[in-house]
């Protein structure tokens, strides 16, 4: 497949926020899950391409906790190449909101078509900063997760675009309210595939800021954590 340039790619994902504003006819989101500090839906991905996404798209709900489990952030001024220290990074989902996510990002996959995105938007809440979103999107390609984790804990107000007023962002989930200010990694190491090695290659369309965008290596993560099991595994009598 063709990979367009930046600029193409940037208004791809651009348009997708449009189309869930009904700025163009588009299929409409599918709502998965909604309450008023969580939205899960599905929403049309303009940069799906042909044949689309690997979608539907089986997991259990154990294999996507581990997923979530493995999504860390830090701060932007602490990234250099990709060594890091524990204390240098925090998981981006609390236990609550994996096991609230987990069975529904399962349930979305099933139902996601080849030309769909599972979208999240999370809204909590902080005794000093108010309102935080963490919102993103994720899909299937070729036994890799694509997972772009567009806004972490990030205030509606943030004054990074010196803004008087809160955005919401509930039907635009991949617009990063602030940039630049966080990048996100998975653990094990050992799954996460490096941006640099799929660039340009099939299924890869580049996120708007990449450092946000991650590429787990499904087969590679589970057949890890089966061999976890089997070594932590009684013996057989």
């Amino acid at each position: 497949m063709k990979t367009a340039n930046p600029a193409a790619r940037l208004c791809g994902w651009l348009a997708l926020s449009l189309f869930a504003s009904g700025c163009v006819t588009e299929p409409p989101p599918i709502v998965v899950y909604e309450e008023p500090r969580t939205s899960i839906w599905l929403m049309f991905d303009p940069e799906a391409g042909k044949p689309g996404h690997s979608h539907p798209a089986r997991f259990t709900n154990e294999q996507m906790e581990q997923i979530l489990r493995g999504i860390w952030v830090t701060d932007r001024d602490r990234v250099f190449g990709r060594i890091f220290h524990e204390q240098e990074h925090a998981l981006a989902f609390s236990e609550l909101q994996i096991k609230t996510l987990a069975p529904v990002f399962v349930q979305a996959f099933k139902k996601a078509s080849p030309v769909d995105l599972v979208t999240f938007y999370l809204l909590t809440g902080d005794m000093e900063r108010g309102k935080l979103v963490t919102s993103g999107g994720l899909f299937v390609r070729n036994n890799r997760l694509y997972f772009i984790l567009a806004n972490y804990r990030t205030s509606p107000s943030t004054k990074i675009y010196e803004t008087t007023y809160e955005i919401d962002a509930r039907d635009q989930p991949l617009l990063p309210v602030a940039r630049y200010i966080y990048a996100a990694g998975f653990r094990p190491p050992e799954a996460w595939i490096p941006n640099g090695e799929v660039r340009r290659k099939d299924g890869y369309e580049r996120y708007m800021d990449e450092s946000k965008l991650l590429i787990v290596d499904l087969a590679r993560l589970f057949a890890e954590s089966d061999q976890r099991s089997l070594t932590s595994a009684p013996p057989q009598r």
